[in-house]
Parts: structure tokens; sequence; C-alpha cells
């Protein structure tokens, strides 16, 4: 059984990345999954300190809902965020929880990770509108090869465009078969 953490970096209640974690976690009933909701959780910004580097494991000096979570990030076999677009990037909270992945970065350590299960998939889910789907396909797969910091090998971006005829369904067909 796979370990798969799905999270929901939206401040929107009931919006496209709400869905999207829910309708992934259903497809993913039969595995292990760990649904992490940004805006319900205590999630410090990085300070920086370097007090978490040059180390074997995961540590942070910030006691928060995120240090909580740096066991499941190093343990699950796949990670995906959903992530609304705003002003053309991904939105403040899924840029938190990524830049808060510094513990795992160790220059000399394959994939840059000192994480003890590399060869994790990861995907970054995308709904946007209003933006140039290309422009919004290259930003999310730019974004989604940072994902090797915490252990990922295999990744996936996914841009799709919402809108009220297509909702956020589109998105999923075939993405819980990679992860």
């Amino acid at each position: 059984m796979k370990k798969i953490l799905l999270v929901d970096a939206s401040p929107r209640v009931n919006g496209n990345s709400e869905s999207i974690v829910n309708m992934l976690a259903e497809d993913l009933k039969d595995q292990e999954v760990v649904v992490y909701k940004m805006r319900e959780t205590t999630n410090n910004f990085c300070l920086a300190c370097g007090a978490c580097q040059g180390k074997d494991s995961q540590s942070c000096v910030q006691k928060d809902d995120y240090t909580n979570l740096l066991p499941v990030i190093d343990e699950c076999d796949s990670i995906v965020i959903a992530t609304p677009i705003y002003n053309q990037q991904i939105c403040s909270m899924a840029k938190l929880f990524i830049e808060r992945w510094y513990p795992f970065f160790k220059f000399d350590a394959p994939l840059m990770s000192n994480t003890s299960k590399p060869g994790k998939k990861g995907a970054l889910v995308c709904s946007f509108w209003g933006s140039p789907v290309d422009v919004t396909e290259k930003y999310a797969e730019w974004t989604v090869s940072g994902f090797s910091q915490m252990g990922c090998d295999n990744t996936k971006a996914v841009a799709e465009y919402i809108s009220e005829k297509t909702g956020a369904a589109g998105f999923l067909q075939n993405i819980t078969a990679e992860i």
C-alpha cells in the first residue's frame, strides 16, 4: 500500500483545489492517504535560519503543524499539491509549503535531498482561469522540478483552465494512475 500526501494549498473553502484533493482522495481510497489542508493548520514561513541544515534527517526549530508534517513528507511514496494560480503564480500557501522543504536540502546527497525515502512521485495540480495556458503549463513544470528537494525523481505538472463548464473534474484523468 502506498502512502500518499495530498495537500490542499488554497485559502478558499470549497474551491477547486479542495475539490481536486477530495476527488483524488476518493480515487485513492485503497491507499494510505493523508490530506493536509493548509488553511486549517498553522504553517509559519521559513526563517532561513539554517538550523535544519547539515543533518541526515529533517528538523525545524519552529513549533507549528508543518514541522509535525515533516516525517509524513519524508516517509510518503507520493505527494500532490493542489493550488490555484493567482497572478500567474502558485498561491502563497503553496509557495510556503514548498519553501519549508529546506530541512530536506543536503547539497552533497543524491537529488540534493536527505530524505530517507528517495524515488517519490510528485505532482503539482494548478487550477486557473485568465492566464495563458502555455505559460501556466511551463511555470507548473518548472515549479514541480523543485520537488526533487524532498526526494521526488518522478514529477508531473498539471495545469488546467477551469471554467464553469469543466469544473475541477477535468483535471483528474490519469493522474491517480501516475501517483
